[in-house]
């Protein structure tokens, strides 16, 4: 499978010309002959077919390097994010607590009175948004509700009677549901879809076109087709087809921790202002917290959805980096010791092979950007 490197000369100069420039980059390298290195490892994961398609996506100032390959078609190929959409969420749910309506010490059960037992009464905002609540990552029963093609509320009313896994505060333990608690009630404040909010507080503030919770109209012919991880039960094996990551079901639910559909560039548009902190989403004083932990005291440290090191980045990243990486096969981060923007995409998933293309990939594309 030969490498479609279809973003040389009037494309790179194009998303390069469409991106917003970076400020207060600190000490930084920029080596082309390393990162053309990087491209060239992940050239050959899709030369051998183990990786259908891929996008690597590096800025740093006005600096530009970008290659797709295989399967990623077209100027801006449009990936399903998997959990980098969870800092996607966290920023609109943030726009409500600079509006005022909402605090991150408020509790879900003011808007949720169901939400109570075991302690959930004291699950706040933050603690939804650092992965410190004590909620599961997914419901048990995850599969047999893609297979009955279940909504986000049907999501929401498993989260509310999900067993704890430890007392609110505590701990930290991923949690794929407590970013889906914090949507529900942005929802239920705005009166609106968490598909919409994202689309107006977020997206359309930062001209990120190719970007959706869902579809939202592509066609899903029109996205890259990803490498879905297999069905883990037998009755799920047969309904695969059905819910799948390719699946139209799946593609148009837009779950709001994993569920979000963009290219590499609108990525880079959105990690991008968090760098710069220029106020066009949030107030820069909330994009700056965001990013520093706020996690409560002796708990592993997390952003308001951003993943924080050594859980994100490469070795070579500062200790400033912040970013996520998601379960389809992607990555991504920022440092602002270095201005740098990295945003590596791919179709094989996470789960599939140690160590991923995309942390190989990141690791070579860390060592050019650093001084």
């Amino acid at each position: 499978m030969k490498r479609r490197d279809i973003l040389l000369g009037a494309g790179a100069t194009m998303i390069a010309s469409q991106l917003p420039v970076l400020g207060n980059v600190g000490a930084a390298g920029w080596d082309r002959a390393k990162l053309e290195d990087a491209a060239k490892l992940m050239d050959g994961w899709v030369a051998d077919g183990r990786v259908q398609g891929a996008s690597i996506l590096v800025t740093q100032g006005a600096r530009t390097f970008a290659r797709n390959f295989g399967t990623a078609k077209g100027t801006e190929p449009v990936f399903l994010l998997a959990s980098i959409t969870k800092p996607i969420t966290a920023a609109a749910v943030m726009t409500l607590v600079d509006e005022g309506k909402l605090s991150l010490d408020d509790k879900v059960v003011k808007f949720f009175p169901a939400f109570t037992g075991e302690g959930r009464e004291t699950i706040t905002i933050r603690h939804c948004l650092t992965h410190t609540g004590g909620l599961p990552d997914m419901p048990a029963d995850d599969e047999m509700l893609r297979e009955k093609h279940a909504t986000l509320a049907d999501y929401r009313e498993d989260a509310i009677r999900a067993p704890l896994k430890f007392p609110p505060g505590t701990k930290y333990s991923y949690s794929s549901m407590g970013i889906l608690m914090s949507s529900q009630v942005a929802e239920k404040i705005t009166g609106q879809p968490i598909a919409d909010i994202v689309q107006q507080r977020v997206f359309d503030k930062l001209g990120m076109r190719r970007s959706g919770y869902g579809l939202r109209g592509r066609a899903s012919a029109g996205t890259v087709p990803s490498q879905a991880a297999p069905a883990m039960t037998e009755a799920g094996k047969k309904t695969w087809n059905d819910w799948n990551w390719n699946s139209e079901y799946w593609r148009n639910l837009g779950a709001p921790w994993g569920g979000a559909l963009a290219s590499a560039a609108d990525i880079a548009r959105f990690y991008s202002e968090f760098l710069n902190q220029r106020g066009r989403i949030l107030k820069p004083a909330t994009e700056a917290q965001m990013i520093v932990n706020n996690s409560p005291a002796g708990v592993k440290p997390s952003g308001l959805g951003f993943d924080l090191p050594p859980g994100v980045g490469s070795p070579a990243c500062g200790p400033k980096t912040f970013g996520h990486n998601g379960s389809t096969g992607t990555l991504s981060w920022a440092d602002p010791g270095s201005g740098t923007v990295c945003v590596v995409l791919t179709s094989l998933y996470e789960a599939a092979v140690r160590p991923h293309p995309t942390h190989l990939v990141s690791d070579k594309i860390a060592e050019a950007v650093t001084a």
